[in-house]
């Protein structure tokens, strides 16, 4: 059976155990001599009040000593709005989701220490909304798109690529050996391998001339299937979609999934999946007409794949999605992560742990995206068009992007395992790939 949702962000989704954190609406702060001893009472999206008290883990507290640009949360800081307060979140008496007459807070890492009296206790928080006055938080099962770009032109740089490549290739051959694992891999120790394997991997990463990240909200609730012996109303049906998240700067998109039921079981064909996207003309400087996503996917062999589906009696299902660009400021923030001595939090939490040495491939196209309750913190430009400013991950992996039907339960199959594939350049005129 399947397992009923509870509201993004609610108290009832912790306790359920589909989250590990909630969003929440302060209307008063106590401050006491230590953190137990301050609290934050507020309502849920739900309504519902809690009292919570924030104790960052001693771990927490020397990781922000050792950064510049971490700020360990208290009561102290979030109760201080004056224009130079690092961390100011308004808190009102009669804040909540109705009245949004305040801020909004997420509480991460949360434990519950008495339900009945709606007690609980975090090991961080972070502010979604310094008050009423600023962009609203965007609450959504979705992921953070991560695209990295290398230069082609680096004989240095794509040494590494296919270097990299190899050793990839060489360590899944030791790992998948049942029998007599080696010790060894091209004479090298096993664990020395795995270290010059990840080194080499966040080279690349941080080497890539261009790094761009996306908040991706993927509306599975408003999923549809496409009439597949009707091509305008296809077009018609996905250029609305698009067209309805495309906003105030925010992008329109779509993924179409093609379904195929064997016995009780759906299974989503993982080599047919297609994407489309509202864009951006650079060139000119204005946003691209949205019937260009349509005309691009027919240039590019979307005609002979919707002669496919259909031929091959294929459900496709289209589920928009939208998408929020990191701007400048925060692109920048995003990509300074991987100069650190370990993965960043953005790629452990939305991409399939087998694309962690896989910087060169695009994980949107290979769908390595993992789908779990997001918050996405906005910015503005000076345009007042809605950018990127943070984004967590405050809830269990749901499962792959793909994997999920339209109550954002895992009930679907894959038809191939999730894995990176190198693929070798095609003639154009021998794909459908899009």
């Amino acid at each position: 059976m399947a397992e009923k949702r509870e509201i993004l962000g609610s108290l009832a989704a912790l306790h359920a155990e589909q989250a590990v954190g909630f969003v929440g609406y302060p209307q008063q702060y106590v401050k006491g001599a230590t953190p137990e001893e301050c609290f934050i009472h507020g309502v849920d999206v739900a309504g519902q009040p809690f009292t919570l008290a924030v104790v960052p883990p001693e771990r927490h507290l020397q990781a922000a000593k050792e950064s510049t640009d971490r700020i360990v949360p208290s009561v102290a800081l979030l109760s201080d709005t004056r224009r130079t307060a690092q961390m100011p979140c308004v808190a009102m008496p009669d804040n909540s989701p109705i009245t949004k007459t305040g801020g909004m807070i997420l509480a991460e890492q949360v434990t519950v220490v008495d339900k009945a009296k709606g007690l609980y206790r975090s090991n961080w928080l972070s502010v979604l909304q310094e008050s009423n006055q600023v962009q609203a938080p965007q609450l959504a099962v979705g992921y953070m798109e991560s695209t990295f770009i290398l230069s082609t032109s680096s004989p240095e740089i794509q040494a590494k690529k296919q270097r990299l490549i190899h050793m990839n290739a060489q360590w899944q051959a030791a790992v998948a050996r049942k029998d007599d694992k080696p010790e060894q891999i091209e004479d090298i120790d096993i664990l020395d391998y795995q270290a010059q394997r990840d080194s080499l991997s966040r080279e690349l990463f941080n080497e890539a001339y261009l790094k761009w990240f996306v908040a991706v909200d993927v509306q599975y609730r408003r999923l549809q299937t496409l009439p597949m012996d009707n091509e305008a109303k296809v077009r018609s049906t996905i250029l609305e979609l698009i067209d309805s998240n495309t906003v105030q700067g925010m992008y329109g998109g779509v993924i179409l999934r093609p379904v195929r039921a064997n016995h009780d079981v759906r299974v989503v064909q993982m080599d047919s999946i297609r994407r489309m996207n509202a864009e951006f003309d650079y060139k000119n400087k204005v946003k691209k007409p949205i019937e260009t996503a349509w005309n691009d996917f027919i240039t590019k062999g979307g005609s002979g794949w919707l002669k496919v589906m259909k031929r091959d009696g294929y459900e496709v299902e289209v589920i928009p999605v939208q998408r929020i660009n990191a701007g400048p400021i925060s692109n920048a923030k995003f990509a300074k992560e991987f100069l650190k001595p370990v993965l960043p939090k953005t790629i452990k939490a939305f991409v399939d742990t087998s694309f962690y040495h896989s910087p060169h491939l695009n994980f949107a196209n290979q769908n390595a995206y993992l789908a779990s309750p997001i918050a996405v913190r906005k910015a503005e430009s000076l345009e007042k068009e809605i950018l990127l400013g943070s984004i967590h991950s405050f809830g269990k992996v749901i499962g792959n992007a793909m994997e999920l039907d339209k109550d954002m339960n895992r009930t679907l199959e894959l038809s191939q395992r999730v894995e990176p594939r190198e693929f070798k350049p095609r003639a154009p005129a021998k794909t459908l790939e899009y």
